[in-house]
């Protein structure tokens, strides 16, 4: 197969730019906002376009150590390069992006409903302490009553009305502008979970089977094109961009190159799912290594996708439960509490 030459390089570059642009989802490594990832690119290009120049091999500028080329496109790169097709190194990025982004909309649409939700009770509230609590007030002093704990507690909502009836919606409007400004700096580092999604466990494991798959992909893509498995596994680790993946494959890679072969319980192999080490380290003698982690490949997609298809089910449910309900009690003991109050001191 024929290798890449630096005008495929180039050209690769101007379509992964486009791509960005149009809010194509890649998880490449390049963490500049979407505006700036042409400028990036470019001076990526510039740096390779310069090396190769000096009699370097397209391969040879790429591996070269810079910070200017990101570890995580840098293996992406890699790969394309030794596989002989760059495009299709994009394919395992794009489904792991894809996945992340469709999660990450299933989470935040979840919240739409239940925000409408204690919307209505905030309104209702202002509305307790605007028209009810001095019509109640004004009963407990007709009937000359103590007024109990709810409606004091109400009253004192009243007073001080203009300072938490003005913070609740601004920081709500602070919150969706920091939203806003977040996703339309996105560009490149789509894809990936960040910040709170990280801390979802059903979130967290479908991303991480995810690049599972992406893993097994990029390896058994390598393996065909005989690159030995020792250097395999960094290169596959760097295009999955998962850091656990990335220092058991390391770990394994070293051991690989010392002529060790660790078994299940070597630290060395632990760091890998259980198919996927077999996949790795045992299936050469029966259906062999490329087979095997394609086979895991698509036994951990298919997984993620389960995982993603509860998430949509679960998450709306759990959120309306916890953040509606929430809302909802609370209107409804701001009514209820002061006028149960109100008729026990009657009956007494």
């Amino acid at each position: 197969m024929e290798s890449p030459t630096l005008d495929d390089f180039v050209a690769w570059n101007d379509q992964l730019a486009a791509l960005i642009r149009a809010g194509v989802p890649l998880d490449v490594g390049l963490d500049a906002p979407g505006k700036d990832v042409a400028e990036t690119l470019e001076r990526i290009t510039a740096t390779v376009a310069r090396r190769v120049g000096r009699g370097e091999s397209l391969r040879e500028a790429i591996e070269d150590d810079d910070r200017s080329v990101p570890p995580a496109y840098r293996s992406l790169v890699e790969l394309g390069l030794r596989s002989g097709n760059l495009s299709a190194a994009l394919n395992d990025s794009n489904r792991v992006a894809e996945s992340i982004d469709d999660s990450r909309y299933v989470i935040q649409s979840s919240f739409i409903y239940p925000l409408v939700v204690c919307f209505l009770a905030f309104a209702g509230l202002i509305l307790f302490c605007l028209f009810f609590v001095p019509t109640l007030a004004a009963m407990y002093q007709s009937l000359r009553l103590r007024p109990g704990s709810g409606l004091r507690v109400m009253q004192w909502l009243r007073e001080t009305l203009p300072y938490w009836s003005a913070v609740l919606p601004l920081a709500l409007v602070l919150f969706l502008l920091r939203l806003w400004r977040t996703k339309s700096r996105d560009g490149a580092s789509r894809g990936r979970a960040t910040g709170f999604l990280t801390l979802i466990p059903g979130l967290s494991q479908a991303a991480f089977q995810e690049r599972c798959a992406s893993f097994a992909e990029s390896l058994a893509s390598l393996v065909e094109s005989q690159v030995p498995l020792e250097d395999a596994l960094p290169l596959a680790a760097g295009v999955c961009g998962d850091a656990r993946l990335v220092g058991a494959a390391q770990s394994l890679a070293a051991a690989l190159k010392q002529g060790q072969v660790p078994d299940d319980n070597d630290p060395a192999a632990t760091g890998f799912p259980p198919f996927l080490r077999w996949a790795m380290l045992h299936s050469e003698a029966t259906v062999g290594r490329p087979r095997a982690l394609q086979m895991a490949a698509d036994l951990y997609r298919q997984a993620a996708q389960r995982r993603e298809e509860r998430l949509r089910i679960v998450a709306p449910i759990v959120v309306c439960v916890v953040l509606g309900g929430s809302a909802t009690l609370l209107y409804g003991l701001s009514l209820f509490v002061p006028v149960v109050q109100l008729l026990r001191a009657l009956a007494s």
